[in-house]
């Protein structure tokens, strides 16, 4: 098991990707700290079945206080922080809309949970990192940077800064033997993205990634966790700064 006695938080844990990359990181000995603010119940099942050890950690990380009780909670209960994986985003109630119909209310929201989000959390957790000597940071971002996605300006927008975000904290954290890598996962139809818009649009949109892919078929949510699992792990002890495109070759960069 490559994190046995590993402690990992995964952000946005109740469900999707967040739920695959719980397991995944259970089934190599991490314990888990499941952060959502929706409930984590199925999740805990999941990683328990497996034999996993599953803590869930209500938490809204667009706020300092929530994000500072999830670092404090995660030492009391296990001792120590080893792995961030940023997952939470904000995507479920978005809709498919022209930008400037995007109301200035939800673009602050985006900014809020996407990019801020990841900064709070990796402020309450980079401290814990740097007293222990080491730690891994992973940011999930998505492959609509590099494909310019319409409609979705606000969304695109954070996740480019996620991209941004990891090259500079990464540069930042130098010496202190903290890595910090991202994902760019392509489109995977999950609870999170499935109201996006109309079923005929969702089904176009799945069909035109498809058909943008070197690997033929629909991205799963479970095909991220390899990578998470190598970014997690010492196997990518000599890498950090960089953004890991993971979308059966729809976009190259």
């Amino acid at each position: 098991m490559r994190l046995k006695e590993q402690v990992a938080i995964v952000t946005g844990a109740a469900r999707g990707m967040g739920q695959e990359f719980c397991l995944a990181l259970a089934r190599e000995g991490a314990k888990i700290v499941a952060a959502d603010l929706l409930a984590c119940d199925e999740t805990i099942a999941k990683v328990q079945e497996i034999g996993g050890e599953c803590y869930e950690i209500t938490c809204n990380i667009a706020q300092t206080a929530s994000t500072q009780e999830l670092a404090d909670k995660t030492l009391r209960q296990f001792g120590r922080i080893d792995i961030l994986v940023n997952n939470a985003a904000m995507i479920a109630s978005l809709k498919l809309t022209p930008f400037e119909q995007i109301t200035e209310e939800e673009w602050d929201q985006v900014m809020a949970v996407n990019v801020k989000g990841m900064w709070l959390c990796c402020k309450a957790v980079v401290p814990i990192m740097r007293q222990q000597g080491k730690g891994k940071i992973i940011n999930i971002s998505s492959d609509t940077i590099w494909v310019g996605t319409p409609m979705l300006l606000h969304y695109v927008s954070s996740k480019g800064a996620i991209f941004a975000f990891t090259r500079s904290l990464a540069r930042e954290l130098s010496g202190t033997n903290i890595n910090v890598n991202a994902i760019t996962p392509g489109f995977s139809q999950t609870d999170a993205t499935k109201n996006l818009a109309d079923p005929a649009t969702m089904e176009f949109i799945q069909n035109l990634s498809l058909n943008m892919q070197i690997v033929k078929r629909p991205e799963k949510p479970a095909d991220l966790a390899g990578a998470v699992l190598f970014l997690a792990s010492a196997d990518s002890d000599f890498i950090t700064g960089q953004t890991l495109n993971v979308n059966g070759g729809a976009t190259h960069y």
